[in-house]
């Protein structure tokens, strides 16, 4: 049989200059026995401290001089061993393990770190990673290991408590407490949950869409009133459907209007574009008639000049020969060395005649070209003037005839689109209101509903009946006087010891059963191979016991030594670790591990050595 979990082996607090306080525990059952002020109370702190508590161990003067607290760890699976260090005035741990490099764990629990000391302690309890339900909606959060704390770790004043040992007493955090009870018994968490919505978060959230609601179905109807549309929402369907029949006849209407127009466009498009082709063909005709009479005028200049240049030759070939017109010597001393070989007078006046004759011809042949011209562009005028007075009555049809009936159609289709538009818009918006009111009507009776529920995240009792079996074994082993039968209360989520409930009891009793309640748990664990830190520690169980109440007064005071007698014995495999002001029957011997402050000179007088 084995259990995951580990077990504490040694509480020490160090300081500089003075002797470490320490103390041992070993497995099965560990007494720490001694009367007040020798420190006991002090050292269920400090353990409670370095699992992760957030509370420092109160102030004492013998521990002033003390830094550093050691909380030394023993694993149930390999027996390996580690040291927890904290300083005693809080902060971050320290891991330091034998082979491994030291490691640091926050303090802080965090689902998403696993360097913390909580997820460290939950991995060694078998918890990791595990989820409580937290509501009646089935949300959910990781476990911590502070969760399991109150469950393994039991101080003086919460052993006498009437509130169960699973629970604070805290309403919003009783379902999550009750949540990692039964994880413990049944070793199942609540990871599978899939929740649902707080009824009222959902409430809240439903009448803000309701008001949201409210006020478009006004603004909607205000709308629908601004309109002043007469008659009721079939009077607005037959008026939509007239109005859709004018609306089409409307459109057809203006597409043959357009139709006929187009036809006119296209006409008078090809009318421009004859005119443009006729002007065109006329602009290059009167370009060429001007530059015809430029080389009429160039033609003329020539021929002056020609007759001008034969009329010279003709008179100096009439001419004698008297000096020289070079160089003006006469003609007996004429030297014709210089002169060189040209025509003659006449000829050249022959040559400018016959190129005169060439040019006059020329001239004629101009003539007629510019005549042609002009016959040309006359006809080209007088197709231009018929072109665009072909285009003048184009567009008169277009202005006058066609473009009035497109404007009334298209006045008819613009007015039939509004009416319609309006009608439309009508029917759109009562539709709207309609929608509205039955969403209005939905949310509603979404709001007068309740929202859904899981099933009570409370233990029941026969969740509950093998664990209440384990109390009862160990109440019946301690001699619990008048014991009939141990059950467990849903509504209390805690034990009823013979049909009373514990809270019932005095003082006394409510001890003892509350360390009844922890010890059969940590057993049931063990037995079942269920997920658990794997100890369990209780201060002063026994002491109030010892000065019962009046109704306690009938009890027998040979619970003590059963008590003891019944730990050693039935928790060998785990460890127990126990606080009390007597100390235990002394023929416990090696069944069990005790440690006894004397709070006198003789023996051991306390936690803290005396010479600090």
């Amino acid at each position: 049989m084995a259990i995951t979990g580990f077990q504490i082996r040694q509480l020490t607090l160090v300081g500089r200059g003075v002797p470490n306080a320490e103390v041992q525990f070993r497995e099965g059952l560990n007494v720490v026995s001694g009367p007040s002020d020798t420190g006991k109370t002090f050292i269920v702190q400090c353990i409670d401290y370095m699992l992760g508590g957030k509370d420092v161990p109160e102030s004492i003067p013998e521990a002033a001089q003390y830094e550093t607290v050691r909380l030394s760890l023993s694993m149930s699976v390999d027996d390996d061993e580690v040291v927890l260090e904290r300083s005693i005035r809080g902060g971050d741990f320290k891991l330091v393990s034998a082979g491994r490099a030291d490691q640091h764990l926050s303090a802080k629990h965090s689902a998403t770190a696993k360097d913390s000391v909580s997820q460290y302690l939950l991995g060694l309890a078998g918890l990791a990673e595990k989820k409580v339900r937290t509501n009646k909606q089935g949300k959910t959060r990781d476990v911590s290991f502070r969760d399991l704390a109150r469950l393994v770790l039991v101080d003086e004043e919460t052993v006498i408590s009437k509130t169960s040992p699973i629970l604070t007493g805290q309403y919003t955090t009783g379902t999550a407490e009750s949540a990692v009870f039964r994880l413990l018994l049944t070793g199942v968490d609540d990871s599978s949950l899939i929740s649902s919505e707080d009824p009222k978060v959902a409430k809240g959230r439903q009448a803000g869409k309701v008001e949201m609601l409210d006020l478009l179905l006004n603004q909607t109807k205000g709308r629908m009133a601004e309109m002043q549309l007469p008659g009721d929402v079939q009077a607005w369907q037959g008026q939509l459907a007239e109005i859709e029949t004018l609306f089409e006849a409307a459109q057809k209407e203006l597409a043959v209007e357009q139709q006929n127009a187009a036809q006119l466009e296209g006409k008078r498009r090809a009318e421009l574009s004859v005119l443009r082709q006729l002007e065109s063909r006329s602009g290059v005709l009167r370009e060429l008639q001007r530059r015809f009479a430029l080389l009429e005028q160039q033609y003329l200049s020539d021929l002056r000049r020609l007759e001008s240049i034969a009329e010279a030759g003709t008179r100096l070939g009439q001419m004698n020969e008297e000096r020289c017109p070079v160089c003006g010597a006469a003609a007996e001393h004429q030297e014709h060395d210089h002169q060189k070989a040209s025509a003659a007078p006449e000829d050249v006046a022959q040559s400018c005649l016959a190129e005169a004759a060439k040019i006059r011809l020329l001239i004629s042949d101009l003539h007629v070209t510019r005549s042609d011209n002009d016959r040309e562009i006359t006809r080209l005028e007088g197709l231009t003037l018929d072109a665009k007075e072909r285009i003048r009555t184009v567009a008169t049809q277009l202005s006058e005839l066609l473009k009035p009936r497109v404007e009334v159609a298209l006045q008819r289709l613009r007015e039939s689109q509004t009416r319609r538009d309006t009608y439309r818009r009508a029917l759109e918006l009562h539709g709207r209101v309609n929608e509205l009111q039955g969403l209005l009507g939905e949310l509603g009776l979404a709001v007068s509903g309740k929202g859904a529920e899981l099933e009570s995240a409370r233990v029941r009792s026969d969740e509950a009946e093998a664990f209440s079996q384990e109390v009862e074994s160990l109440l019946r082993a301690w001699h619990f006087p008048g014991l009939d039968r141990v059950t467990f209360s849903e509504s209390d989520q805690d034990i009823v010891i013979s049909g009373r409930t514990r809270a019932s009891h005095g003082k006394g009793v409510r001890a003892i059963a509350h360390a009844a309640f922890n010890l059969a748990l940590l057993n049931f664990c063990v037995k079942a191979e269920k997920p658990h830190p794997g100890f369990a520690l209780i201060d002063s169980p026994l002491v109030v016991y010892r000065e019962p109440d009046t109704d306690e007064g009938g009890f027998s005071h040979d619970v003590k030594d059963a008590f003891y007698r019944s730990i050693a014995e039935e928790f060998r495999a785990s460890q127990v670790i126990i606080f009390e002001n007597e100390d235990p029957p002394s023929d416990l011997g090696a069944d069990a591990n005790i440690i006894r402050f004397t709070g006198a000179s003789h023996g051991r007088q306390g936690f803290i050595p005396k010479n600090v």
